[in-house]
Formats: C-alpha cells, sequence, structure tokens
C-alpha cells in the first residue's frame, strides 16, 4: 500500500491520512476511491474526529476521474 493519497488531495483530506495508522489508511483509502456514498464516509469520519465535507469528497474524486481521463 502506498504511503501517499493518489492525485492531488487537499490539505483537509492530506491531514487525515496523515493522522491515520497504516490498516486505517487501507480502509480509509479503500472508502474514499470506491462507491462509498460521500456523506456515509464524512459520517463515519466524524465519528473517529476528522471534520471533512462531501463536497471535499466529491472535488476530490472528480479531480481523480479527471487525472485518470487524461492519461487514457
Amino acid at each position: 500500500m502506498s504511503d501517499v493519497l493518489p492525485g492531488k488531495p487537499g490539505p483537509r483530506l492530506q491531514a487525515i491520512w496523515d493522522a491515520l495508522s497504516g490498516a486505517e489508511r487501507e480502509a480509509f483509502l479503500r472508502h474514499l476511491l470506491q462507491d462509498t456514498v460521500a456523506d456515509d464516509l464524512v459520517w463515519m469520519l466524524g465519528r473517529h474526529g476528522h471534520r471533512v465535507s462531501a463536497s471535499t469528497i466529491r472535488t476530490y474524486r472528480r479531480r481523480l476521474r479527471q487525472e485518470e481521463s487524461l492519461r487514457d
């Protein structure tokens, strides 16, 4: 598993990533990059003291998709 979030995460997502352990990072990355609804991910992160907005997650995902389409 990578020690770096793919793409160019904003400061809020990067701070969450930096605060997580290896196993937590793996779970976070899986939810962040797959089909977990952004609002559900916000709720899960909030329960563990990590504040982020659903729009931040959606923007990050959109940027990743754009980067991928440029590579194709």
